[in-house]
């Protein structure tokens, strides 16, 4: 199958996602009642929680730099989102993709989701990101391996105290270790990875035993309403008020048939591409414990199954699929750079289509790309139009069209509203 550069197109597109990121995440910024805001307000400040550390350092930044804590939490967002997106396309900008790992890397389950569905830019699961792409890229073959052994156990726990739902993706994290360490027998690659996750192991520890109280919760409320002028909300408000059970029953008792045949039908679709890519391909060695006894495919549905949880105790299953498909395509060009699978895969149907419909193949592209992407909640029905109304709203925000008669009663804007907006 024909490959092709992805540099330049690619360029753009990072571009485009880090603009449009800042853009929006500054307008966000001063939303009274966004949860993107709220979880980054949970601080210690009544005591040793969870998540705290995120509105620590955004306390700790808020102060040493004079600024307000929004501020302070907006360039956060911005500097790791565009730190993030760079070190992606440094990574990924030499790379020579053929048609279905074009599909692949422009899945709306990955880049474009957060300025498509707004409720998910912003969020702590960037940290994720950034931090996986760090590894990955300090996995490669010319950085030693006690490199990537470090970077785990020193920023896994640390992440773990901003957000501790991290650890249900820790087995991505593991495959870069047991690969990068070449640990072939069970007994080695489970003392290795019990040692590098080990600061993480005592973190959750500490982190499930000594909760925050309902007087340490209300003394972190009124330290942000007197001394920030913040409103303790969404996250920060609903932090002692979560439990399994609670989660479990609100989320699940009002769900009908269709939330859960979206959702899945949502996966099915976009992971489609990636999915078919790492199905049609073979381990090229068998020198670690990973290759030795899996096929790829099977070694990712594998390193799905923690993450179910999230499903049955979480309502962001939009946020939940973004998460698992960005780490999983991150995992997957991971595994091609270091030459653990080939960049090769036969389709002999698919190359015969290609050959013969390339202008229908263009069209299907970007309606799969940049036309529907799932909402955060599992309720939320699926969007569409996706890259149009990134544009078009943010258009609306600049020159202000609600605000001129002649945009508002032009027949194309009223059919926009009606059936697309």
């Amino acid at each position: 199958m024909n490959k092709y550069s992805i540099r330049n197109s690619f360029l753009l597109f990072t571009i485009f996602l880090i603009f449009y990121s800042i853009f929006y995440l500054y307008f966000k910024h001063d939303v009274g009642n966004d949860w993107s805001i709220s979880e980054w307000l949970i601080n210690y400040k009544g005591g040793f929680t969870r998540r705290g550390l995120g509105g620590e350092i955004n306390i700790f930044l808020s102060n040493f730099f004079s600024i307000s804590l929004r501020d302070s939490i907006f360039f956060l967002q911005a500097i790791v989102h565009s730190i993030y997106l760079i070190f992606l396309f440094i990574y990924l900008k030499n790379f020579e993709l053929d048609i279905l790992q074009i599909f692949a890397l422009f899945s709306p389950l990955f880049l474009l989701y957060p300025i498509a569905e707004l409720e998910a830019l912003g969020r702590k699961e960037i940290l994720i990101f950034l931090f996986f792409t760090f590894l990955i890229f300090f996995s490669t073959e010319k950085f030693h391996k006690n490199i990537a052994n470090s970077i785990v156990f020193i920023f896994f726990p640390i992440l773990c105290l901003i957000w501790e739902q991290i650890i249900l993706f820790a087995p991505f994290f593991a495959v870069i270790l047991i690969n990068k360490n070449k640990l072939y027998s069970f007994s080695d690659t489970l003392t290795k990875l019990l040692l590098i996750f080990s600061s993480t192991i005592v973190v959750m520890v500490i982190v499930f035993i000594f909760p925050l109280s309902n007087e340490g919760h209300e003394i972190m409320c009124k330290y942000l309403e007197l001394e920030l002028s913040e409103r303790c909300y969404g996250s920060a408000n609903l932090l002692i008020k979560n439990t399994i059970y609670f989660d479990t029953f609100y989320i699940h008792k009002n769900i009908n048939f269709i939330n859960y045949f979206r959702y899945i039908m949502i996966f099915l679709v976009g992971f489609l591409p990636l999915h078919l890519c790492i199905g049609n391909n073979q381990f090229t060695s068998q020198e670690n414990l990973i290759t030795k006894n899996f096929k790829p495919i099977y070694l990712f549905l594998t390193i799905y199954i923690p993450i179910l949880l999230l499903f049955a105790f979480g309502h962001d299953w939009g946020r939940w699929i973004h998460i698992q498909y960005s780490l999983s395509i991150l995992l997957y060009f991971y595994l091609i750079k270091s030459n653990i699978i080939s960049n090769n895969h036969n389709n002999k149907i698919l190359i015969k289509f290609i050959s013969k419909k390339k202008g229908l193949l263009i069209l299907v592209f970007f309606i799969y790309a940049f036309f529907w992407n799932p909402k955060t909640l599992l309720t939320g029905d699926i969007a569409t139009n996706s890259l149009y109304k990134i544009v078009y709203n943010s258009s609306k925000i600049i020159f202000k069209f609600e605000g001129i008669r002649l945009f508002q009663d032009n027949p194309l804007i009223k059919f926009h509203k009606k059936f697309i907006e």
